[in-house]
């Protein structure tokens, strides 16, 4: 009974120093690749601009649009430079340095996503706040930032695995937006998912923005429901963790 304490106590100790590692590393790319000029306006125009050329003109509540504009303000900030992170370490050589860290790839693709975590919930909240003011809406806060977060962690990791694919920047760059545009269009951001059709439906479950959208409509523009919304959580935590597994996988072949 003690050895398996001890064995239960060794392993939690392990992923907790696993977790501070990542999160230093999260601070590291926070202040060298995030909270520039470039990244800032392109988390936040090219969503704008999106989503004003799709819903000018459309009938539907407010927070309808809120919502979906948040949601692509998480996914486009997030994956912004999520998805060359990897390439542009790779390109400088500071990838490999940083592997001599007694680190695994797991928490270096961690500590990577984390920052895009801040950056893509910090984001949304810009964008987010002032639009709620403006509609004398106020939802329960930490619901609405749960999904935040949870949004940014699964867009981020999305981000990191488009990266661990790409070879140079214009490919990360290419590969994103292959992925970005039609989830885009066929999650449910300009039109309610119940309005598509049947087979469009079904595929737009295996999205994982579908899951973003759903929960920041429930927490924001209502009714919640506390069982689809936890099977929201649960869908965009084992996507976050699907992505961050094949990323590391994909990185320790390529470093090998």
């Amino acid at each position: 009974m003690l050895d398996q304490k001890e064995r239960v106590m060794s392993v939690a100790n392990l992923w907790v120093r696993g977790l501070v590692r990542a999160v230093y590393i999260a601070k590291k790319d926070a202040k060298v690749y995030y909270f520039k000029a470039p990244n800032l306006t392109y988390g936040l125009i090219v969503p704008i601009f999106l989503f004003l050329a799709f819903s000018v003109g459309v009938q539907v509540e407010p927070t309808f649009l809120v919502t979906g504009l948040t949601a692509l303000s998480i996914l486009f900030s997030t994956t912004s430079i999520e998805a060359v992170s990897v390439v542009l370490e790779k390109e400088k050589g500071t990838f490999e340095r940083l592997l001599t860290a007694p680190v695994s790839m797991f928490t270096v693709v961690l500590g990577k996503a984390l920052a895009g975590v801040l950056f893509g919930s910090i984001i949304s909240l810009v964008l987010l706040i002032p639009s709620l003011i403006l509609l004398h809406s106020l939802p329960n806060p930490l619901l609405v930032l749960i999904a935040i977060v949870m949004s940014s962690l699964t867009f981020s990791s999305l981000g990191v695995l488009v990266s661990s694919f790409a070879r140079w920047v214009p490919e990360a760059q290419m590969l994103s937006n292959f992925i970005r545009f039609p989830m885009a269009f066929a999650s449910g951001v300009f039109i309610p998912l119940e309005s598509m059709a049947s087979s469009l439906q079904i595929f737009a479950r295996l999205l994982p923005l579908t899951y973003s959208v759903d929960a920041l409509r429930q927490t924001i523009a209502g009714p919640f429901v506390l069982e689809p919304f936890l099977i929201d959580l649960l869908s965009m935590t084992l996507f976050s963790a699907a992505f961050l597994m094949i990323a590391a996988k994909v990185l320790e072949k390529k470093t090998g």
